[in-house]
């Protein structure tokens, strides 16, 4: 067990501990990324659960893009340099890759009804507007110079765990 002093030497070093940095980004902006770069995020790893929505759910978060309803961000993790492995969101990433790459038909949206049936490229003008003029935060964790591997490790885990 730990004295107070070894416990306070260690908050006071701040060893092993988590940086947050939180961004915006535009959703096309985002799209690009990582179409542009595929080391940039990876989106597909096993700290999520597997099954992926619907295309009525996905059809809704765009819907909420577009209606300027509140969406969740993106936690993300540093693993080096600007590349990052999704905590927290891959489902919404891959909708709006979805979505942005005309591989989504709009379903069972409940406001926008009229949208119902639209693709990215066949959405009218002002809608993919309002769109495109969206961000979305993502919030970065990223380990201290002096972190050591398997602490971290295990903060992202105890992360990726409580997220989901």
């Amino acid at each position: 067990m730990m004295t107070d002093d070894e416990i306070n030497a260690k908050y006071e070093s701040a060893q092993d501990r988590l940086i947050q940095e939180i961004d915006r980004i535009k959703l096309p902006a985002l799209v690009e990324k990582i179409r542009s770069n595929p080391n940039y995020m990876v989106i597909d790893n096993e700290s999520q659960s597997a099954l992926d929505w619907d295309d009525v759910k996905k059809s809704k978060l765009i819907e909420s893009f577009i209606i300027n309803l509140p969406v969740m961000p993106i936690v993300l993790y540093e693993k080096s340099y600007h590349t990052y492995e999704v905590l927290d969101g891959k489902q919404r990433l891959k909708a709006i890759l979805y979505f942005y790459t005309n591989q989504l038909v709009l379903s069972g949206l409940e406001v926008k009804t009229e949208l119902n049936g639209c693709t990215y490229t066949t959405l009218p003008y002002h809608a993919k507007t309002v769109l495109n003029r969206h961000s979305l935060s993502l919030i970065s964790i990223i380990p201290s110079e002096d972190a050591n591997p398997e602490e971290i490790a295990k903060l992202i885990e105890v992360v990726a765990e409580r997220l989901n």
